[in-house]
Formats: structure tokens, sequence, C-alpha cells
């Protein structure tokens, strides 16, 4: 009643000692749905710079023109829509574009990405003596004062713990990792037919170049399961005490 006269409903609701929950709830409650016909705004129809409206169909036609052109087989929708503000002057945006895009069927098909083969993965072995097996990781750290990072990659010994070679520098690539593993075998004299050496799945350890010169030297590479640093615990343990 007090509502209807004109007074502030918080007031009201505060004097009456009514939570404004229950208020507003029982409001939506009353409301008629039937007037309700659909959600959101309607439609609207795109139009040029020069304010001529464009239905959707044309639309569509214009982005299969631009799609049979040879540069434009491989573009998504978002590239396309510039080229459809660039070439027919329409004021539009990419979420139009998208459903427009759908609706014509000129989606691109999403490429799978290929699995890579013949990783082996590791298993537990008895280490009798040094320079049988290898871990190895990289590690990053901050250079206070100069904003930028420096990288830190070991190779550790697991029957001794020794570190047999290491490279550390601002960048940390598979060539980085390859020279400094050549240059460890040739100081400790290791034959790589009778050493193994084990990393997890980072992307310098599952390069091309990387297994390509693994190969090429004899070593036997074996990659740790995703989650699972237990299994190259010494390097991990190394870097923790690098931590400090």
């Amino acid at each position: 009643m007090f509502i209807d006269q004109g007074y502030p409903v918080r007031k009201v609701l505060s004097y009456s000692n009514v939570a404004s929950s229950t208020w507003y709830k029982r409001q939506r409650s009353t409301v008629d749905k039937s007037f309700v016909t659909s959600k959101g705004r309607p439609r609207q129809e795109c139009k040029t710079k020069a304010g001529v409206s464009i239905c959707d169909q044309e639309i569509k036609n214009n982005l299969k023109v631009l799609r049979n052109k040879k540069f434009h087989s491989h573009m998504g929708y978002r590239k396309l829509m510039h080229f459809l503000r660039r070439d027919f002057d329409l004021i539009i945006n990419h979420k139009k574009v998208y459903r427009l895009y759908s609706e014509a069927g000129l989606t691109l098909s999403v490429k799978k990405k290929s699995k890579r083969r013949g990783k082996k993965i590791c298993e537990n072995r008895t280490v009798t003596g040094p320079n049988q097996l290898w871990q190895f990781d990289i590690k990053y750290g901050y250079i206070d004062g100069e904003n930028r990072f420096f990288f830190l990659m070991a190779f550790i010994d697991t029957f001794n713990r020794e570190i047999k070679g290491y490279h550390i520098g601002l960048r940390c690539t598979a060539k980085d990792i390859v020279f400094a593993l050549e240059l460890a075998l040739k100081k400790h004299g290791v034959n790589p037919a009778d050493l193994v050496i084990r990393s997890d799945n980072g992307t310098q350890m599952t390069s091309h170049i990387f297994s390509k010169k693994i190969n090429k030297l004899g070593l036997e590479h074996e990659f740790t399961p995703p989650e699972t640093p237990n299994l190259n615990a010494f390097i991990e343990s190394f870097f923790s005490i690098v931590d400090r």
C-alpha cells in the first residue's frame, strides 16, 4: 500500500522487516509471462557505410565469393570480416560474420594434432654405476633489475648425483641442449651406447633437431609420462636446491 503511494521501496521494506529478495521475487512471479514472446533483441540488418541495408543472404553470397578466391581459401571468419568491411563497405562485427559463416557451411575443418610416434616411456632401471642414466630438465629464473629471465639446463647422473653438463643463458633451445650434451659426453669419456638419458615432454626435448641428434649419437632417450615429476626426481631435487 505504502509502495503504491510512492514511498521508497527500501524504506518501506526496512520498516516492515521484509527482505528485499522476498519482495522482488513476488514481483517477478506476478508478471504476466504471456506477453514475453522471445528473449533478446531482434536481429538487425547490416548496412553499408552509405546507409544501404544488406540482407543476410547477400552477405553469405559475399562470403562465398571471398572464400572461392585462392588467397582467402584458408582464412577464418575474423579475417573475412575485415575483407567484408573493405571490399563491400559493410558495417558488421565478428559475431554476425561467424553466424552467417557457419550457416553458409564455410567453416574450416579443424586439423588434428598428429601424435609423435617412437617416444619411449621411461621404465624402472637398476643403476649399478656412473654414466648409465642421466636425467635432465630446464629451469628458469628471474634476473632482478633487468626485467628478464634466464634459463638453466643440467644433466645429472642418477648414480652419484654429479652434474655432468649444463647450459645457462637468456635462452635454451634444442641446439643449446645438444651442444651441452656433446660437451658432457666428450668431457667424461662416455660411450653413448651405454648411456640412457631421461627427460619430460618439453618442446626442446621432443623437437626434431634434438631427436635427430640423439639418433645420430646412438643414445637412448626416454620420456616421463605427463604429471610424473617423481620419475625425474634427481634433477627436480637439484633444481629445488638451486631455488634456495
